[in-house]
């Protein structure tokens, strides 16, 4: 059985309403679209809310009428009467509808939703309990403006880097498309996309669980990265210096072969930037030994010609890099 997160049903409730802000639709659009059975819980929800609906704004209900047309419409399919267990068990059917209905349309305010997307570059977030949240430029957090009193949870697309405040009584989750991890206090990265969801420990220990079988867990610990595909959890030693450039604005190479060094610029850049073949062919591949910081990409590639003597070309949204 799938469970619905608080903030998830918090946004089926006010797409129901007519109240769902863009940010917020895109968030619940995405939930939908993640898993098929998030679709049939949500048109389940909406079918109900629709009934129920109909129901509470009857002015008056004659039950026995009600149960005419019941017996009515089962006689001719089934030759006689409805016999009395079924009604009890469409009385219950009913008398659910209305308690479900009666919970969305009347239920005490819940803590509203804030949703925080980092369109044109990174962006700083402090929760509600002090943690601190940097969102990489495209990613999305929703979180509500007040924790509730058990734990507080949040939901995240894209990549982000967490330092979360120490509260042993009160569990900090982050909701992925495939995963649930869950802390105490820590700072880690967490990077979610189509492919896989990726997380490396600096501080701390964090627990990653899979969502298609929750039984399906592992405890990462610090200087340990951890990729969850669709084959599973893929654990290593977190040796790579660069994994937060993109917060950092700082890319170190240290006798780097050029088709790593490709792949850096590429995650950092956001750019498709790869070495032709030829250069790949060479007896001795290229290194690059250098820093850079917060520098625009002709200016590095410049400073990679000058140190690696390794030119560059733009074919088609590719960048090539090739040796003079």
């Amino acid at each position: 059985m799938i469970k619905v997160p608080e903030h998830i049903l918090l946004l089926i409730e006010k797409q129901l309403k007519g109240q769902l802000g863009g940010a917020e639709a895109q968030t619940l659009q995405q939930w939908r679209s993640d898993n098929r059975s998030h679709e049939t819980i949500y048109r389940q929800l909406e079918k109900i809310w629709q009934e129920a609906g109909s129901i509470l704004q009857e002015t008056v209900y004659d039950e026995e009428q009600a149960w005419n047309k019941v017996d009515q419409r089962l006689v001719q399919g089934n030759k006689g009467k409805v016999r009395p267990l079924f009604r009890l068990a469409m009385a219950a059917c009913i008398a659910g509808v209305l308690f479900i209905a009666g919970w969305l349309l009347y239920h005490k305010p819940q803590p509203s939703l804030e949703v925080v997307k980092a369109d044109q570059m990174n962006m700083p977030v402090t929760l509600p309990d002090g943690s601190q949240v940097i969102l990489r430029k495209g990613a999305t957090l929703s979180y509500p403006k007040a924790f509730s009193s058990s734990i507080r949870e949040v939901t995240l697309t894209g990549e982000a880097w967490f330092e979360v405040q120490h509260d042993k009584t009160h569990p900090f989750r982050i909701q992925t498309t495939r995963a649930t991890l869950e802390v105490l206090g820590t700072s880690f990265t967490i990077n979610t996309n189509n492919q896989q969801d990726e997380l490396a420990v600096t501080t701390g220990k964090v627990l990653f669980t899979n969502k298609t079988d929750t039984t399906d867990k592992q405890i990462i610990y610090p200087n340990q990265y951890c990729a969850l595909t669709n084959k599973g959890f893929q654990i290593r030693s977190q040796n790579d210096p660069n994994f937060l450039s993109w917060k950092t604005g700082i890319i170190k190479f240290d006798n780097t072969p050029i088709n790593q060094v490709a792949t850096v610029l590429s995650n950092y850049y956001n750019l498709n930037i790869q070495p032709d073949s030829l250069l790949m062919k060479l007896p001795v591949i290229p290194t690059v030994t250098a820093k850079f910081d917060q520098q625009p990409i002709d200016s590095v590639l410049t400073e990679i010609k000058l140190l690696a003597n390794i030119s560059n070309r733009k074919q088609n949204d590719t960048i090539l890099l090739y040796k003079q």
